[in-house]
């Protein structure tokens, strides 16, 4: 199967410091890929890498075999490569709607006479993008917080949103930073059937996350990060034999 993201020989360097090196990561359509590792293994620096916020130093970045090594954000968004953060980073100050409806934007054709004159087009537009703002909301479970502020949503929830303005942008690819964090089992088992049913739409997720039981639940296959650099990577189950896992992440009690 084609690789949807690949990176070849990936590096990132602050300073002195090799935050990551020598990363080669492929993922397939349809595939949940987990990076797992200690805190500092470089984990979301690699997303940073991989969504444009830094470019890297060395190697390069494939998306359906187009180099985006140096594209922007927004440039790698459009292609079809969206994201979410460890710290949530919704509008506080807009209802779950309009969040999830700023994610449309760089879908649709509106000109700025359009939207002075509110024209037939952009009438539609709004119209076809609100109702698709409410299909995202009901399928991550927020159909009953259309007009609540982000800033009033429970903290689940928030991250609920955060993904449904991802898939706003219409990806093909998701990458999620810790989604599970600071959640008890029943939130992260939530969390875990909207990860599934993410992938039931076609999506490829690539996860970062520090909550075991949903990596080793949900992967296909994981890679794991020490101090920068690959040690291994496999299913879930040849990861949690692996003893370089065990001795620098896992543990040994695991």
């Amino acid at each position: 199967m084609k690789a949807l993201l690949h990176t070849s020989r990936l590096g990132k360097t602050f300073g002195g410091l090799k935050a990551v090196q020598s990363i080669d990561l492929t993922v397939e359509s349809n595939q949940v890929f987990s990076i797992i590792g200690p805190n500092g293994a470089g984990k979301t620096t690699l997303f940073n890498c991989l969504s444009g916020i830094y470019t890297a130093d060395q190697g390069d970045v494939y998306f359906e075999g187009i180099q985006i090594t140096h594209l922007r954000p927004h440039q790698i968004c459009h292609l079809g490569l969206a994201r979410t953060f460890q710290n949530i980073r919704l509008f506080p100050g807009l209802t779950a709607l309009e969040n999830v409806m700023v994610g449309q934007f760089h879908r649709r054709s509106l000109q700025p006479m359009g939207i002075l004159f509110k024209s037939r087009n952009y009438l539609n537009e709004e119209a076809v993008g609100y109702e698709a703002a409410l299909e995202l909301l009901d399928f991550v479970g927020l159909r009953d917080a259309v007009n609540t502020g982000a800033r009033n949503l429970a903290y689940g929830l928030q991250r609920r949103l955060e993904i449904a303005r991802a898939l706003a942008t219409s990806p093909r690819i998701l990458l999620l930073d810790e989604p599970a964090a600071g959640m008890n089992p029943n939130e992260a088992a939530e969390m875990v059937d909207l990860i599934q049913r993410l992938r039931g739409r076609g999506l490829a997720i690539v996860l970062i996350e520090h909550h075991m039981k949903v990596v080793m639940q949900i992967s296909d296959r994981i890679m794991v990060l020490d101090h920068g650099e690959t040690i291994s990577t496999g299913t879930p189950e040849e990861v949690r034999n692996d003893p370089k896992v065990i001795a620098a992440y896992l543990g040994k009690e695991s």
